[in-house]
């Protein structure tokens, strides 16, 4: 019982921790977004600034390895957390001192540095996750209601960033620097026994082809996979869609980014809050949110006023949160304890990095195609992979609720 105690504690001193990076990220990606676009005007560079977030996750499969086989987690999560939260300094001074001339540099810098540094706190996270809630079952009771309170704290952060902008980027980053800092604090909380280091080291002798060999040889984590970058990459399109929306179609202020993510946030709490009973998830759910998902970005190619925006997105964030569940649960419930950290560096490489090319290339067709060609090539992209999905559950009989 007091294993358990602990266990939960810990948990909750983790949740803590993401909740706090969870309010500084979304100030901080919302503000990436308007000043990449508002500053060049253009849909590329606001393209590139949001992948260059996600880059670093290219290099999560041996993020992953690295944390599964380190004994000093804890001072790992500690560091990188640190570096978060300094890496805000330099594009601060950038604009204390109206260097505008390094603006676009130190902006992709910046982003760059968050998503390296996040990937090697999350690895952690996931690590701890795993091993603070050892009874698989209760993984996705768990990570439902944490997920809610994420999606809270998101929310929260989209509120707050709308009217830190208006009074000024410099204090937003100010901002950013706080919470970043005080998200450190919940992690330096945690009691946990790192393993003997002869363990570590035969454990850092396994080669990274056995977990690619894990995944090749499991069709529900070949699947999970599949939907998880289908899902991923259509969500880091939204971040250039919406902006281009606001800015150029309604030609509104930052507050109303703000307020489209926070619809988009509250959609994805209650996503998890559907999926938030004990049990192994139904997988065939994730296709059918998928398929909602492509059907509300047609409808969203048609809508003239703001107002009538927020109703399609709620939707699409309901989607994504009971994909996220399902996907996170059924990767933790599917895998060893000993390579989750590497399995789940693998996901953020083939689910989450590669929605580095997704806002790029959103960018790019929002310049050639046209706002509103691109919703439709984007649901086209989404049905035609749900189709790949169908065909090859059907191949490997993968049938599992």
């Amino acid at each position: 019982m007091t294993n358990m105690n602990r266990d939960i504690r810990n948990y909750m001193f983790t949740a803590s921790s993401i909740s706090l990076s969870r309010i500084a990220t979304a100030i901080f990606y919302i503000s990436i977004l308007w000043v990449s676009f508002t500053v060049t005007h253009s849909p590329v560079y606001t393209g590139i600034a949001d992948g260059l977030v996600t880059l670093p996750l290219f290099l999560s499969f041996a993020v992953g390895s690295f944390v599964d086989n380190s004994i000093h987690k804890k001072f790992i999560a500690i560091l990188f957390s640190l570096i978060r939260a300094c890496s805000v300094v330099p594009l601060l001074f950038t604009f204390l001192f109206n260097q505008k001339a390094f603006l676009i540099i130190f902006l992709f810098l910046f982003a760059f540095s968050v998503g390296l540094t996040s990937d090697f706190i999350n690895s952690v996270r996931a690590v701890w996750i795993k091993k603070f809630l050892k009874e698989g079952e209760k993984v996705k009771r768990y990570r439902a209601f944490s997920n809610i309170l994420y999606n809270i704290s998101e929310g929260l952060g989209y509120i707050l960033v709308g009217f830190l902008i208006s009074t000024g980027v410099t204090f937003t980053l100010i901002f950013v620097l706080l919470i970043y800092l005080t998200s450190t604090i919940p992690i330096s909380l945690i009691k946990v026994y790192e393993e003997p280091k002869r363990h570590q080291l035969k454990a850092g002798a396994r080669k990274l082809s056995d977990p690619l060999n894990f995944i090749r040889k499991s069709p529900i984590v070949l699947v999970l996979f599949t939907e998880g970058f289908l899902v991923n990459f259509i969500f880091g399109m939204f971040g250039v869609l919406t902006t281009v929306m606001v800015v150029r179609i309604f030609q509104l202020p930052a507050l109303y980014l703000s307020v489209i993510y926070l619809i988009l946030t509250l959609g994805i709490s209650i996503g998890s809050f559907l999926e938030r009973k004990e049990g192994f998830p139904r997988l065939n759910r994730v296709f059918w949110s998928i398929a909602v998902l492509a059907v509300m970005l047609i409808a969203l190619s048609y809508i003239t006023q703001f107002i009538y925006v927020l109703l399609p997105m709620f939707i699409i964030g309901i989607s994504i949160g009971v994909s996220e569940i399902i996907i996170f649960s059924g990767i933790q419930n599917n895998v060893p304890e000993e390579i989750t950290g590497t399995i789940q560096g693998y996901y953020n490489s083939l689910a989450t990095g590669l929605t580095f090319l997704s806002a790029p290339i959103t960018g790019i067709l929002v310049q050639f195609t046209g706002y509103h060609n691109t919703f439709f090539l984007i649901s086209t992209f989404s049905l035609a992979i749900i189709l790949i999905i169908i065909w090859r559950r059907t191949i490997t009989h993968v049938h599992r609720n």
